[in-house]
């Protein structure tokens, strides 16, 4: 259980390092698909896909050395990347799906 809690521990800290530019994203697509509809979907679907790639080429970069600390807990790059950056994009099709309720 302490080592399950560490884990989400690190992969929260390490998802804060980014999670301002990409709740930015998410809010900017998410404001024009309530004014736009679903015609503006395809558009914003990609862009999100763009931004995420941006944001992994950009934090991999920065954080290169970073990465030891989280490879001495047992947390390896690739499950960094893939938690972090599948639960974004699961806060992003919700927030699309509250916008389209409301709207």
């Amino acid at each position: 259980m302490f080592r399950y809690l560490k884990t989400i521990q690190a992969l929260c800290t390490f998802y804060k390092s980014y999670c301002f530019f990409s709740v930015l994203i998410s809010l900017f697509c998410v404001r024009t698909f309530w004014l736009y509809g679903f015609a503006s979907l395809s558009g914003i679907f990609w862009l999100k896909i763009l931004t995420q790639g941006v944001i992994f080429f950009f934090v991999n970069q920065v954080k290169k050395k970073e990465y030891y600390y989280d490879q001495n807990l047992g947390i390896g790059k690739k499950l960094l990347w893939t938690a972090t950056l599948v639960f974004d994009f699961v806060l992003f099709v919700v927030l699309l799906i509250l916008a389209n309720q409301y709207s």
